[in-house]
């Protein structure tokens, strides 16, 4: 069976400072004894943005019988922003800080982990069992998208049923991302990322660009009428997320292997 990796992630910008504070993130489950599906949300912070809630975070859930949300308990925070060896002279070394607005720079940078275990009855229909995390907004200083703080950040995973779909019984884990993001490259030169996407099941995958979405506070999940598309700015799309020959003849827009999931581009 072959599963679309679904890491959700951001949208590029020249300048990470912002007024929120989730710039992307991971949504995934792995299969437990007894039937137990392990979810975990794993979103990256703008350490220059609002503070994160460290008591849990809501998944609202689509197309289930039964259950139409899980509340996901904070685990953890670490900050990832890059690290290096200081030079006199030089700007500090980016740091996350404390609480709201603590990062010192754009790039400073936190991973949060929520995490609940559920037991999800019966087995997910053809259009599968559809999970969504929403947050508002995105940063003012986004450059590729149009007017960006109007707009939120939905992360969405689908689960659909497989060949050995068993009612009462997680039966088929998700891809997990091993690999953190990096969040800061130099102008001029190669940024080059792989996610480390495996799969628990040995089940083959395929990567491409995502659709960003607006959050959609209201109504039921129908993107994309319900969230809506991001808009973004002239000579950028979702298929074309980093500046192009338009914007310096140098420049080499973001692609991304469809087998590896490598992403690839200079800017």
């Amino acid at each position: 069976m072959q599963k679309l990796a679904f890491l959700i992630f951001m949208l590029f910008t020249s300048n990470m400072a912002s007024a929120s504070h989730v710039m992307g993130g991971e949504l995934t489950w792995r299969c437990g004894a007894g039937g137990v599906y392990t979810f975990e949300l794993v979103f990256y912070r703008d350490c220059n943005g609002a503070e994160v809630n460290v008591v849990s975070e809501t998944v609202r859930v689509w197309n289930h019988p039964s259950i139409s949300q899980i509340t996901l308990d904070f685990v953890s925070r670490a900050d990832i922003s890059p690290s290096c060896t200081e030079v006199v002279g030089s700007p500090p070394m980016l740091e996350c800080g404390i609480g709201s607005a603590g990062g010192n720079g754009s790039g400073a940078i936190e991973q949060v982990v929520y995490r609940r275990d559920i037991i999800l009855a019966g087995t997910p229909p053809n259009e599968g069992w559809i999970f969504t995390y929403e947050n508002f907004s995105r940063s003012n200083a986004l450059t590729n998208i149009n007017d960006p703080s109007s707009y939120g950040i939905t992360i969405a995973a689908t689960m659909f049923p497989s060949p050995n779909s068993t009612i009462n019984d997680c039966t088929d884990s998700s891809p997990q991302f091993l690999q953190s993001p990096y969040f800061v490259t130099c102008a001029g030169s190669e940024y080059r990322y792989n996610m480390n996407a495996v799969d628990p099941d040995l089940d083959s995958m395929l990567f491409e660009f995502g659709i960003p979405y607006d959050h959609f506070p209201t109504g039921i999940y129908d993107p994309p009428n319900n969230p809506i598309p991001v808009p973004f700015e002239t000579g950028f799309s979702f298929t074309s997320p980093t500046p192009g020959l338009l914007n310096d003849p140098n420049n080499i827009e973001a692609t991304i292997n469809s087998a590896t999931g490598e992403l690839i581009f200079t800017s």
